[in-house]
C-alpha cells in the first residue's frame, strides 16, 4: 500500500500540468521523471523510453509552447500494486490573449506515479487531444478514414509504376547489400540524394531522420585534411566511366574515428538523375590491425637498432664461403677502408692497427681458414678482447664477437661480426679497483684514528678519574684539615665536570652519526648568550695571561630564534681550542655581526681568531673529521676527545650554517661561522617575555619547598642517598622506593595530594620507571592524571625522552643530576 492519498496524487498531477501548460516550466516536469519512464504522445512519432530520451523530446518541443489557461479539470485516480498510482486528467487549454497563437483544445493526460524515497516519480505519461472528426456514435473515425483512403488510393494509382520501380530499387539495393550505398549530386555541393540503412548506422545514427537532419551533403562526413584530394577525385569522374577506389578516415556521431574503403562512380539513378554513387565498407578493424602491426614493427626495429648501435658501434655480416663482408647498418661509421669487400683483405688491413702484443693472436683466431674450421667443427661463437687504434689515432679496448648464423637459403657459411668498445668498462674496472684501494686505505686510517682515539680516551678518562680517586683518598686522610678537604672537593668537582664533558662529546657524536641530533628553534636573548660565554672564558684568559677582546658590529638584535644551547656549544668549543693552543702573551678575539637577511632569517657571523700555534694546510683538510688531532704531544698536553671540531662542524650544518678555517703554523687560526637565526615578531616576542616571567617566578619559588613531600624512586643506593641529602637540604621531605612496583604501591596507599611529585629512575629491577608511570596514571584516583612524575635517568638520548613523555611522565632530567635544575623543575609544579 502506498503512503499517499488519492487527493495528494491528484494535486501533484495538477501542479505538473499547470506549471507545464501555464508557465511552460519543462524542467519541473523533467525533474519528476523516473530513470525508466515511458512516454506516448498524440503524434505518430511522439514516443520515447528512458529519462534522457523523454527529456530530450520535451526540451525540443519547448519552443512551440505558448502560455495557456487551464479550466474544467477532471481527475480520476486509482492505486496500483507496487506503490504506484494511475491518474487520468482532462482539461481545456486556452492560449492567453497576449500570445500570437490562438488555441482552444481539450487535453487528455494519463500519469503513472511510483513512490520512491519519500517522493513520487513519473514512470509513464500518455497524452492526447480530442479528435474533432470522430462522431459521438463512433469509436473509430470511419467516415473520415474512408474518405482519406479513397483519396490516397487514387493518388497511388497514378504513381504505381513509379513506386514499383522505387520499391524494387530499395529492395534490391538497400536491403540486400551488406555495405553502405550513397548517392549524391554532381555539383560542387554534393547534396545527398539517397543513403541506405548501413550508411547512417555506420555514422552512429539510430534513425534515418536523425541522419538526414545532421548530414545534408557528403562534405559533412569528410575530415578537413581529406577534402581537397577527395574533391579532385569526384570532379574527375565521368558518366558511366571508370570508378575510383580509396580509403579514408572518418568520424562517427559520438566522435569515434573509423576507416572506410569506398568505390565511387558517376551513374544515372532510377529517378533518371545523374548522380555520384559511393559504395563503401567499414575496414576499421583491419586498418587498426595493420597500423598496430606497422607501429609495432617500426618500434621493434627502432628498439633493435638503438640497442645494437648502443652496444656495438660496428656490425658487419660475413660470408666466409664467398670471402666477403658488408657493414650493413647505414648509421654506423666503418673503421675499415671500405664498407664492404673481401674478408681476408679486412683482416690484413686491421692486423697492423692491433696493439703489437695482440697481433699474432688476432691473426691466428680470425683468419678465414681458422674461423671456417671452428664453425665446421660445431662452434657457434668466437670472442676476443684486445687493443686497437681507432680513427682518432689512439688505442682503444675493443671486444670482437664472431657469431655463426644459420643460412636457410644455401650452403654458404655465414657469420655476424660485432665490435664493442670496452674503454668505459676497462676504466670502470680500474676505477673500482682504485676505490677499493682508497676504501682500504681509508679503513686503515679510520682504524688508526680510532685506535689513537681509544688510546687518548684511555689516558684522558684515567686522568680525571685518577684525580677524583686521588683527591678522595687525600680528603679522607686530612679530614681534620678543613681547607685541604675543601681543596680536594674543588678538584674532584673540576675533574668530574671534565670527565662529564668527555662523555657528552662521545654521546653528541653518536647522536650526530645516527641522525638523532635535534636542533631547537626557540627565542633567546643574544646578549645574555654572549654574557654567559664571557663569564666562562674571560677568567680563563686572565689565568693564562692572554689578551681577550670581544667585538659586536651593529646592528644586532637583542633576541633571535635558534638553538642557544648548540650555539653556545659551538662557540665554547672554538674558544676552548683557542685557549688550549695560544701561549701566554697571545691574543684571542671574537667578532660578531649580521652578514645578511633573507626569507625571515638573519645570518649572524661569528669570527673567532687567535695568535696561537696554528695548523698546517694538510691538517686543515681533515680538521673536522672525528678523532683527528695534529700533534699527539700537543693532544696529551691539552687533553680532549678529538671530537670537538667534528661536533662543531656537524652542529653548524644541522643549524643550516657554514664554517670556514684559515690558519698557518705559528701564525694563529681564524674560524668563521655563519648561522641563520629566525627573526622575532611582535607576537613571538611577547610570548617569550611571558615564558621568561614564568621562569623567573619558578626561580623565585624554588626556595619555598618547606614541608613539601616527594617520592624518590632509585635502585642505586648511593645515587638515592645523594639525591635525598640534596633535596632535604632545601626543606623537602623525601620518601624512598627502590623499584617501580614499590613506587606504585607507595602512591596507591596514600591519598591524593600526599606527594608533591615523584622523582622516577627509568632502568630499575622488578618494574622499570616507564611501566611504573603507566601503572600510576591508570589508577582510579583524583591525581592519577596530574601527579607530577619526573624522570631522573642516565638515558640521555632523545628517543628515551620521547618514550618517557609518551608513557605519561611530566618532565625529564638527565644524570648526573644538577640540584639547581631539579629544583627549577620542581618549582614548576609547586
Amino acid at each position: 500500500m502506498g503512503k499517499r492519498t488519492l487527493q495528494e496524487v491528484e494535486a501533484y498531477a495538477a501542479e505538473i500540468l499547470r506549471r507545464y501548460f501555464c508557465n511552460n516550466d519543462v524542467e519541473f516536469l523533467i525533474a519528476t521523471f523516473a530513470e525508466d519512464i515511458v512516454w506516448l504522445g498524440a503524434g505518430e512519432k511522439q514516443k520515447a523510453e528512458g529519462r534522457e530520451a523523454v527529456a530530450q523530446c520535451f526540451r525540443m518541443g519547448k519552443e512551440d509552447l505558448a502560455p495557456c489557461d487551464m479550466s474544467d479539470e477532471v481527475y480520476v485516480t486509482k492505486e496500483l500494486p507496487g506503490n504506484c498510482y494511475l491518474c487520468e486528467g482532462t482539461s481545456w487549454l486556452q492560449t492567453r490573449a497576449d500570445t500570437e497563437m490562438a488555441l482552444r483544445a481539450q487535453q487528455r493526460i494519463t500519469f503513472i506515479f511510483q513512490e520512491k524515497e519519500e517522493k513520487l516519480e513519473t514512470v509513464h505519461i500518455h497524452n492526447s487531444v480530442a479528435y474533432e472528426d470522430l462522431r459521438e456514435d463512433e469509436f473509430f473515425p470511419v467516415e473520415v478514414a474512408t474518405k482519406a483512403y479513397e483519396e490516397l488510393k487514387n493518388a497511388l494509382r497514378k504513381r504505381d509504376r513509379e513506386f514499383e520501380q522505387q520499391a524494387r530499387f530499395l529492395t534490391q539495393l538497400y536491403d540486400t547489400v551488406p555495405c553502405g550505398i550513397m548517392q549524391f549530386s554532381t555539383d560542387k555541393n554534393h547534396v545527398i540524394v539517397n543513403a541506405n540503412r548501413m550508411v547512417w548506422s555506420l555514422y552512429g545514427y539510430e534513425t534515418r531522420e536523425e541522419y538526414d537532419k545532421d548530414i545534408q551533403n557528403i562534405l559533412h562526413t569528410v575530415q578537413e585534411k581529406d577534402k581537397k584530394w577527395l574533391m579532385s577525385i569526384l570532379d574527375s569522374l565521368v558518366l558511366d566511366g571508370r570508378t575510383v577506389s580509396y580509403t579514408r578516415e572518418s568520424v562517427r556521431r559520438n566522435g569515434e574515428k573509423f576507416w572506410i574503403s569506398a568505390v565511387v562512380g558517376r551513374i544515372i539513378n532510377t529517378d533518371g538523375e545523374e548522380v555520384l554513387q559511393a559504395v563503401f565498407t567499414d575496414i576499421t578493424e583491419m586498418k587498426m590491425m595493420q597500423l598496430e602491426a606497422e607501429q609495432a614493427q617500426a618500434l621493434e626495429n627502432k628498439f633493435l637498432r638503438t640497442a645494437i648501435n648502443s652496444a656495438y658501434p660496428l656490425i658487419m655480416s660475413v660470408n666466409l664461403t664467398r670471402n666477403t663482408y658488408n657493414c650493413f647498418v647505414p648509421e654506423q661509421a666503418c673503421y675499415t677502408t671500405a664498407r664492404q669487400g673481401k674478408y681476408s683483405d679486412l683482416i690484413s688491413i686491421t692486423q697492423p692497427l692491433v696493439y703489437p702484443s695482440y697481433q699474432e693472436d688476432f691473426e691466428a683466431v680470425f683468419n678465414r681458414e681458422e674461423v671456417l674450421r671452428r664453425f665446421q667443427k660445431g662452434e657457434k661463437e668466437i670472442y676476443m678482447e684486445l687493443q686497437q687504434i681507432g680513427v682518432d689515432g689512439v688505442y682503444h679496448w675493443i671486444a670482437i664477437h664472431f657469431i655463426f648464423v644459420e643460412n636457410p637459403y644455401n650452403d654458404d657459411i655465414m657469420a655476424i661480426d660485432m665490435i664493442k668498445l670496452l674503454d668505459y668498462q676497462r676504466a670502470e674496472l680500474a676505477h673500482q679497483d682504485q676505490l677499493l684501494r682508497d676504501a682500504l686505505a681509508s679503513a686503515k686510517a679510520a682504524n688508526r684514528a680510532k685506535s689513537d682515539f681509544l688510546s687518548r680516551m684511555s689516558h684522558d678518562i684515567r686522568t680525571p678519574m685518577n684525580a677524583i680517586i686521588g683527591m678522595s683518598t687525600i680528603g679522607q686522610l686530612k679530614l681534620d684539615e678543613k681547607e685541604s678537604v675543601k681543596d680536594c672537593f674543588r678538584k674532584i668537582d673540576a675533574s668530574s665536570r671534565y670527565l662529564l664533558s668527555l662523555i657528552n662529546d662521545i654521546l653528541d657524536m653518536s647522536k650526530i652519526e645516527t641522525g638523532k641530533m635535534e636542533i631547537a628553534r626557540k627565542q633567546f636573548d643574544f646578549q645574555e648568550l654572549i654574557g654567559e660565554i664571557n663569564q666562562i672564558i674571560y677568567p680563563q684568559t686572565l689565568e693564562r695571561g692572554l689578551h681577550y677582546e670581544i667585538h659586536t658590529k651593529e646592528p644586532l638584535e637583542k633576541h633571535y630564534i635558534g638553538d642557544t644551547l648548540r650555539v653556545k656549544q659551538v662557540l665554547m668549543n672554538l674558544l676552548s681550542n683557542a685557549l688550549k693552543f695560544t701561549p701566554t702573551g697571545g691574543e684571542i678575539h671574537i667578532q660578531m655581526q649580521e652578514q645578511k637577511r633573507n626569507n625571515g632569517f638573519a645570518y649572524v657571523e661569528f669570527c673567532v681568531r687567535d695568535t696561537g700555534v696554528g695548523m698546517t694546510e694538510e691538517f686543515q683538510q681533515r680538521i673536522f673529521q672525528p678523532f683527528e688531532q695534529e700533534s699527539k704531544e700537543s693532544a696529551r698536553n691539552n687533553v680532549g676527545s678529538g671530537l670537538g671540531l667534528s661536533i662543531v662542524y656537524n652542529l653548524v650544518h644541522l643549524m643550516g650554517g657554514t664554517i670556514e678555517v684559515q690558519s698557518a703554523k705559528q701564525k694563529g687560526t681564524t674560524f668563521k661561522v655563519v648561522i641563520p637565526f629566525g627573526l622575532v615578531t611582535h607576537d613571538s616576542g611577547k610570548e617569550w617575555e611571558d615564558k621568561t616571567k614564568e621562569a623567573a617566578d619558578t626561580q623565585k619559588n624554588r626556595q619555598d619547598f618547606d614541608g613539601e613531600r616527594v617520592l624518590l624512586v632509585e635502585d642505586n643506593d648511593l645515587n638515592r642517598e645523594i639525591a635525598k641529602i640534596l633535596l632535604e637540604m632545601h626543606g623537602i621531605c623525601v620518601e624512598e622506593a627502590m623499584h617501580g612496583q614499590q613506587a606504585a604501591e607507595r602512591v596507591a596507599e596514600h591519598p591524593a595530594g600526599y606527594y608533591m611529585a615523584v622523582l622516577m629512575d627509568i632502568r630499575m629491577p622488578i618494574m622499570d620507571g616507564i611501566q611504573a608511570t603507566r601503572t600510576i596514571r591508570a589508577m582510579k584516583r583524583e591525581d592519577a592524571a596530574v601527579l607530577p612524575i619526573i624522570a631522573m635517568t642516565a638515558n640521555a638520548f632523545e628517543e628515551d625522552k620521547i618514550e618517557a613523555l609518551e608513557a605519561g611522565m611530566s618532565g625529564y632530567l638527565s644524570k648526573p643530576l644538577d640540584i639547581k635544575v631539579v629544583l627549577d623543575e620542581l618549582g614548576r609544579y609547586l
